[in-house]
């Protein structure tokens, strides 16, 4: 007897005097958490992810002090990111340096395009003028199941945030879009736009972006400009 076989046996004994209906619910019902099961990535390729991501800012300078605040999360992280379903293309965890622990020169200090370390284009009345719409730890934290902006290419800001919130996602902050910049190479790709954070320029509502000229750059887009060359990155959640 094969596999097969034996499989159909093992069915119709545990079947054995359920309705149709019921056994079609239940059929159908085991293939969606089998889907679901086979996009939670396994804790060994987690822990890869969560040391090659210490390693980077390590490698990029980062206070030791920063680094073992996000080292002593590794536990909860790894065992919160084992639970959640990824979609393809999506990762499953960034650590993010906020504001209260680093400046934003020294954010994108580390990101990086080949050697050029990247930096603040905007003016600095500009850079105190940056406030996050979204509620963030004071403390380095990480941001689970991000997307990073490739599905909202070609979206402003406005309607990116509408978007988002039907989904439900969030928007990323800045501080979290220079983390994604840091951990991965979107800038090749797309330029960042941090729909979860204003600033203030000329009294204009303005959203503060990363962008790749050559060098990494902190610079700023309306809330309402659209391009093909700009997307607006979200998570699934956030520490808090």
């Amino acid at each position: 007897m094969g596999k097969e076989d034996k499989l159909v046996d093992k069915l119709v004994s545990l079947f054995k005097g359920i309705s149709d209906k019921d056994i079609d619910k239940a059929i159908k019902e085991a293939k969606n958490r089998l889907v679901v099961e086979a996009k939670k990535p396994k804790y060994e390729v987690l822990e890869k992810l969560f040391d090659s991501q210490i390693q980077v800012l390590w490698d990029r300078g980062c206070p030791d002090q920063i680094i073992g605040l996000l080292v002593a999360q590794k536990s909860s992280v790894l065992s919160k990111a084992s639970k959640i379903a990824f979609e393809n293309g999506h990762i499953p965890f960034i650590p993010v340096i906020p504001q209260t622990y680093r400046s934003f020169y020294d954010l994108m200090a580390m990101v990086r395009n080949g050697d050029k370390r990247g930096y603040v284009h905007l003016d600095p009345v500009v850079v105190t003028s940056i406030t996050d719409k979204i509620k963030t730890p004071d403390k380095p934290y990480y941001i689970y199941d991000i997307e990073d902006g490739r599905r909202l290419v070609g979206k402003s800001p406005k309607e990116a945030e509408k978007i988002l919130e039907e989904q439900p996602r969030s928007p990323l902050t800045a501080a979290e879009i220079i983390a994604l910049c840091v951990h991965t190479n979107v800038l090749k790709h797309h330029y960042v736009q941090a729909t979860g954070s204003r600033c203030s320029y000329d009294e204009r509502d303005m959203v503060p972006d990363v962008v790749l000229l050559d060098i990494p750059m902190l610079d700023q887009c309306w809330v309402n400009s659209e391009s093909n060359s700009w997307g607006s990155p979200s998570c699934g959640s956030r520490d808090l």
